[in-house]
């Protein structure tokens, strides 16, 4: 994930590890700005058209390729701006890097078996940045 000379922050070494807000188990899709939606589909990431007509990136992301998003330096801003609870856990020093990796793990799990709709709204369901 990173590259030599530079080093990733603990919020993006757990964004692109976990996924969940682009695979489909937090949101049925995410909403683009309309000056995004050219440079999204030059990026090669499927977008799907709502009832409303407006034109939004469907979940399961196109550009997520296992947990990680590979236009990651260059998602629409409703991407970039979003922060999970996890998250602002860790950016706030409330949890470790590997606390939230092992959250992270455990929701993974869950869903999988199925059970993890509570668990994903008390630890991932967040808010826009914080700035």
């Amino acid at each position: 994930m990173t590259t030599p000379g530079t080093t990733e922050s603990p919020l993006s070494i757990l964004c692109r590890g976990c996924g969940l807000c682009c695979d489909g188990s937090l949101f049925t899709h995410v909403g683009l700005e309309a000056d995004e939606l050219e440079r999204v589909r030059a990026l090669g990431v499927a977008t799907r058209q709502l009832p409303s007509g407006t034109v939004v990136l469907a979940q399961r992301c196109s550009a997520l390729k296992g947990r990680d998003c590979q236009i990651y330096k260059d998602r629409p801003s409703s991407c970039a701006e979003y922060q999970c609870l996890l998250a602002t856990s860790l950016v706030e020093d409330e949890v470790t890097l590997e606390e939230a990796q092992a959250v992270v793990r455990k929701a993974q799990r869950l869903i999988a078996e199925g059970h993890a709709r509570r668990f994903l709204r008390q630890r991932f369901r967040g808010r826009k940045g914080l700035d």
